[in-house]
């Protein structure tokens, strides 16, 4: 009965907060943007007390009373927030790894997103990528006058403008995957971190210097080069958006080795902690290095290299 009693307490608790921090991320401009990121900690941190039915009956109760709380409007940011939030808190009361955490809110947040999108689309006549793209031009409008009053325009302006715009228009499922993975590491780094102060045991990333892609990335992507330099596919069709994607995915991921290398290299040296951001700041900046870098750290393991002469 005391058990019982305790469940339902910490449960009805779990649900409130639940349902004010959707309350503080809707009406609140500012503070509102961080609390949004905390919104799936109530749940977490009930499935990692208690059971799974318990806690999928806790969301559902927090996903109701969040539409009572703002309108039909919240609903949907509840489902994936509380979806989110079941996904964390079983991935690591199972005794999952944060990898595996990290993949599993991932695809959570990619599958919900794009079901959001498509209902948005078809049910509501809102298509975001089209009112971007529709913003976009309204600027580009804005800045020809603007740079046209300061004395005219470069030649090949327009024909650059276009260029980049189809390029961003023909990389935006790449870039969706990318925003989409770092969104879902910004969720469990904050969440488990904030359920490790509380007390619960969660797993750990090991060191992001310690980072290595499997050399079958740089396969892929020396396979991709090479069929584009002998057989260039055209603007428009499958190939060419199925390979520049992929291209935009691989070269992120071996700019995060690169700057996992320059990490490794000043741990290495033993240089002062501080170096590591002012590093980091400059591996951004030099981007292009940095994932050249990433591409030889991977198929090459120069990481290997670095204080030999200190071991011998």
């Amino acid at each position: 009965m005391q058990d019982n009693a305790r469940k339902i307490t910490y449960g009805a608790m779990m649900i409130a907060l639940f349902a004010i921090l959707l309350a503080v991320s809707l009406y609140v401009p500012l503070l509102g943007s961080i609390i949004m990121f905390f919104i799936p900690l109530p749940i977490i941190l009930y499935r990692l007390r208690y059971d799974r039915a318990s806690s999928l009956l806790v969301t559902t109760t927090g996903i109701i009373l969040s539409s009572l709380v703002g309108g039909v409007i919240l609903v949907p940011f509840a489902f994936v927030l509380g979806l989110l939030g079941i996904v964390i808190g079983e991935t690591v009361s199972i005794g999952k790894t944060k990898l595996y955490t990290l993949m599993a809110t991932g695809l959570t947040l990619l599958i919900t997103g794009t079901i959001i999108y498509v209902i948005a689309v078809f049910a509501f006549n809102f298509n975001v990528i089209d009112e971007f793209f529709t913003t976009m031009d309204e600027a580009r409008e804005q800045m020809t006058s603007f740079m046209g009053t300061l004395g005219g325009l470069p030649d090949n302006y327009d024909k650059l403008i276009d260029s980049q715009i189809e390029f961003y228009q023909t990389v935006i499922p790449s870039l969706f995957i990318i925003s989409i993975f770092v969104l879902a590491f910004i969720f469990i780094t904050l969440n488990l971190g904030a359920a490790s102060q509380l007390g619960n045991k969660v797993p750990k990333f090991p060191p992001f210097r310690e980072m290595k892609l499997p050399v079958a990335t740089v396969i892929v992507y020396g396979i991709l080069l090479l069929w584009s330099l002998f057989t260039p596919a055209e603007p428009g069709t499958n190939f060419y958006l199925i390979s520049i994607n992929a291209t935009v995915i691989l070269r992120f991921l071996f700019l995060l080795q690169g700057i996992s290398f320059v990490h490794h290299f000043i741990y290495v040296m033993k240089a002062p902690k501080v170096m590591t951001g002012i590093a980091t700041i400059f591996a951004l900046l030099l981007s292009p290095i940095t994932t050249m870098l990433g591409i030889l750290d991977t198929g090459m393991n120069i990481r290997a290299w670095i204080g030999k002469d200190k071991l011998k």
